[in-house]
């Protein structure tokens, strides 16, 4: 199976989560020290919550397997590089097959919220340096809530065109 990356947006990302990262923002004018703007009044995310470092090195854009978690969202932010990210909607697997399977590039700065229950996999990096990602979730998901689909039809991302 064959999958072409497209820039991560709210058409790219519906059905499976909500892409929070401002199209643009008002910068400080002169003599303020910052500017704030609420990207998203509610993001689902639970009480209780962790944060992660998740360092993703450079590798072929070849997807075996995708992780979800039952028992909550999932925030995955950008920070130091651009990267693409496999997802699907929240579903149960028909014999190791996800319908709506996608590849979202997700820019540096840019950050999503992945819903209950949808699929991912480790981010791939687009260029030839790991990228650091924050992850953000209910605490103790990594002990109790992971969920594992390995695909019957391995997936293959092809880059799509870039800005």
């Amino acid at each position: 199976m064959k999958l072409k990356s497209q820039e991560a947006s709210a058409q790219s990302l519906e059905g499976v989560g909500l892409f929070i990262t401002p199209a643009t923002g008002k910068a400080p004018e002169a003599g303020q020290e910052f500017t704030y703007e609420l990207a998203a009044p509610m993001l689902g995310m639970p009480a209780g919550l962790c944060a992660g470092r998740l360092e993703c090195a450079p590798r072929p854009m070849k997807v075996a397997r995708l992780e979800r978690h039952l028992k909550t969202p999932e925030l995955l932010s950008a920070v130091d590089g651009d990267a693409v990210v496999c997802v699907a909607p929240p579903q149960d697997p028909k014999g190791g097959a996800l319908s709506g399977l996608r590849a979202v590039l997700l820019r540096k700065g840019q950050s999503m919220v992945l819903a209950t229950g949808a699929w991912h996999w480790i981010p791939y990096p687009t260029g030839s340096a790991n990228v650091l990602f924050l992850v953000v979730f209910r605490a103790g998901t990594g002990d109790d809530d992971l969920h594992f689909c390995d695909l019957t039809d391995q997936a293959e991302i092809a880059q799509g065109d870039k800005p």
